[in-house]
């Protein structure tokens, strides 16, 4: 009895400890977009409601949240909405009430005299949106352009800068333009921009990884990232991109992009591969309807045709799948580093089959089929018919419920037959001595050392290269830099064996890696290489990666060395490090062949490509290794090439 009048305390002490366990795991949700896990989070607690008046409030307030997606008892939350006073929560609950077509609780909401100047902004903005999902654009843009003021709008205006509303009269324009939003807005929103024609030398502002944006279809433009403006006393006034959209309009009576940025590429001997995103969006916006579990997703793809990953966010799981499918690329490059590097892998594609993504916008803007796979709530770009069409005419859209594998099939044999249609990219020959290197390639034990060795002896900039050992006394002449960390990692990065013997990558396609050149650069710079020489690279394993360094330097001198098949594979067995595999010529046998294969590819592609016998070149003939020296432009000196090889008849090249 004397324990009787404590255990209601503590038991409702505990009722509480579980609500609140239960409204932080929902909100969590939530705000990671899982809204229907968040509503099945907090529906007990509907039907028995968290005993306090906190819990009571953040059960509410998911509640009305999960309504706003569509998600959960719409007319519950309709009434609740109305019921409650309008002291709570107001933008969101005045988004809801349009969204729920309850225009008198978004009066009354309107109407309360403690409503601020930014609530008053957020109301304008939210109407604004309502008005442009259903075309009325006269209406709606004005109302729109609010949002640097709103509440439940991501910042707009940076604290160094003034916002300054866009006029009628782009004569009066400032200088400065704020990107805003994520990156497929910003796309949407410069082609507006560079519609307009006044602004090629304007001083844009935003995310550092939009600079790339700027530079490169701006490229008389200023760029500053958010983080690097400078805190002048009087900050310099700027408009909001978006709000050219709104100008445009005025001035076309259209909203759909009115300009491309880019255009669709083929290049020579490769494949058609399509472009898959199965999850859009970030934060509330990654909602489910935006996103498709990705084994579904891959059963819906054709199993004859060959497929890139652009998700910029894969989990480990999602990578396993995908290398475990022998139709499915991961990128070589991070793609959320450089949205124009996502660009050049696009531009390639046979299509893009996407959920509403950037994906969409940087297809669309690059003219490159887009199947648009439209969500039930779909952005106002779309229209109100959700029609990815109506702003890129690349696009196919098919809604996500009548999504099925002979639809896919379908718009992937049209593509197909485009994707042949067009015409091969011509090589670009570059200008700078940094951009036509000499790699020399072949198969492993064929005298690739001795011919690189040779090289260098004429004037080839190799950089700090792996030292000889009792297999290879004069050194491999092998840049360890390049070799551990881009050969290697490019090799395991497409799930092959780093070394390039025991799994070898696909020969007919490999997935992008447009930040190679950039990589190799880098290198290339912390060894002092100064760009005024020519530099080469050697290593076998080019063999099985030469598409990637093709792509990345298409005016690039290639050398394939040859050597007498049977000594090649005698020496396999012999050489300690290849000898781990196996000493059995049966085992190398058909390595020799997947080798040969890719080099055979290379030697079909278009890239300059010279062949060097190995055996001819220890025994003084020049021709060939004369012919690499005049393509990479460096001297010819016969005696000293002869003393590097120690040219005599019965010298039989082992390295």
């Amino acid at each position: 009895m004397n324990g009787a009048p404590d255990r209601a305390p503590a038991q409702e002490a505990a009722a509480e400890d579980r609500s609140a366990s239960v409204l932080a795991a929902a909100q969590d949700a939530f705000n990671e977009g899982r809204v229907s896990d968040a509503y099945a989070l907090i529906r007990p607690l509907l039907d028995q409601p968290p005993p306090d008046a906190q819990g009571r409030s953040r059960l509410a307030y998911l509640q009305l949240g999960c309504a706003l997606y569509y998600t959960g008892d719409l007319e519950e939350a309709r009434r609740l909405n109305a019921a409650l006073p309008t002291r709570h929560w107001r933008p969101l609950r005045y988004r809801l009430s349009l969204r729920l077509r309850d225009p008198a609780t978004a009066k009354r909401l309107r109407m309360d005299p403690e409503v601020t100047e930014k609530e008053r902004d957020d109301f304008r903005t939210t109407a604004g949106l309502h008005m442009l999902w259903a075309r009325r654009y006269r209406t709606g843009f004005p109302l729109y352009a609010a949002r640097h003021n709103a509440i439940l709008f991501p910042r707009t205006v940076p604290g160094r800068l003034r916002h300054a509303p866009l006029p009628a009269d782009p004569v009066q324009d400032e200088e400065t333009i704020i990107l805003e939003q994520g990156l497929g807005d910003v796309l949407f929103h410069l082609a507006h921009v560079r519609a307009e024609g006044r602004h090629e030398a304007s001083h844009f502002v935003g995310l550092r990884k939009y600079g790339s944006i700027i530079r490169r279809y701006f490229p008389k433009a200023r760029f500053t990232a958010h983080d690097a403006l400078p805190d002048l006393p009087d900050p310099p006034r700027a408009h909001l991109v978006a709000d050219f959209v709104g100008r445009g309009f005025a001035r076309t009576g259209r909203v759909a992009a009115p300009v491309t940025f880019d255009t669709p590429l083929r290049h020579g001997g490769e494949p058609p591969v399509w472009g898959i995103c199965w999850r859009g969006g970030s934060g509330q916006n990654r909602r489910e309807e935006r996103h498709i579990q990705l084994r579904l997703f891959l059963d819906l793809l054709p199993r004859d045709a060959r497929f890139l990953a652009l998700q910029f966010d894969l989990t480990e799981e999602e990578r396993a799948i995908l290398l475990a499918d022998a139709r499915c690329m991961i990128p070589l490059s991070d793609i959320t580093e450089d949205p124009v590097q996502t660009i050049d892998m696009i531009r390639p594609l046979a299509g893009v089959i996407s959920v509403d993504s950037a994906n969409w916008h940087m297809a669309g803007l690059c003219n490159v089929p887009l199947l648009a796979i439209m969500n039930r709530t779909a952005h106002w770009f779309w229209g109100p018919e959700g029609r990815a069409e109506s702003a890129y005419p690349s696009a196919t859209t098919v809604a996500k419920e009548t999504l099925r594998a002979d639809r896919v099939q379908d718009w992937i044999t049209a593509t197909r037959d485009a994707f042949h249609a067009r015409p091969v990219a011509a090589r670009v020959e570059a200008r700078e001595m940094s951009q036509k290197p000499v790699f020399v390639t072949g198969l492993p034990r064929s005298a690739t050392s001795m011919t690189m060795r040779v090289l260098k002896a004429q004037g080839l900039w190799l950089g700090e290269t792996i030292p000889g050992n009792p297999e290879n006394p004069q050194g491999y002449f092998e840049s360890r830099a390049m070799r551990d960390g881009i050969v290697k990692t490019l090799l395991a990065g497409m799930g092959a064996d780093p070394l390039g013997v025991r799994s070898l990558p696909s020969w007919d396609v490999q997935p992008p890696c447009p930040s190679l050149n950039r990589q190799i650069a880098a290198v290339l710079k912390s060894e002092g290489y100064d760009g005024t020489a020519p530099w080469g690279f050697k290593d076998p394993k080019l063999t099985l990666l030469w598409p990637l360094f093709d792509r990345a330097f298409p005016d690039a001198t290639w050398v394939i060395v040859r050597r007498d098949r049977n000594q090649v594979i005698d020496s396999l067995c012999r050489t300690s490090f290849m000898a781990r595999h196996s000493t059995s010529p049966d085992y190398w046998a058909p390595f020799c062949a997947a080798y040969d294969h890719r080099l055979s590819l290379l030697e079909r592609s278009g890239a300059r490509v010279i062949g060097v016998d190995s055996g001819a070149l220890s025994r003084g003939d020049l021709t060939q290794i004369g012919e690499v020296l005049e393509a990479a432009g460096l001297p010819f000196d016969p005696g000293r090439i002869l003393a590097e090889v120690g040219a005599r008849p019965d010298r039989v090249a082992a390295n």
